[in-house]
């Protein structure tokens, strides 16, 4: 039971830092694909470009970090279990 256990904590671990690098993928996409050709149209200003690129990278980097940080803590866990 204890080694199934283990295993299941292991591979929730990887899907939380998959889903955290999966994130910062999407927003490096989607910054470069959507939001950065969308202001030559629109001929936004300074502040308008920086607030937009403040509401998509702040939460994509909170995400990252607490994927990241959740798959670190569990594995951290999985290894104290173990010893």
């Amino acid at each position: 039971m204890f080694i199934l256990g283990v295993l299941i904590a292991i591979a929730s671990a990887a899907a939380f830092a998959a889903l955290g690098l999966v994130t910062l993928f999407g927003g490096f996409r989607s910054t470069q694909e959507q939001i950065i050709p969308g202001f030559v149209p629109d001929r936004t200003g300074g502040a308008e470009r920086l607030l937009t690129l403040g509401a998509v990278w702040i939460p994509v980097i909170v995400v990252t970090i607490f994927g990241v940080y959740a798959g670190y803590r569990i594995i951290e866990m999985v290894i104290q279990a173990m010893a």
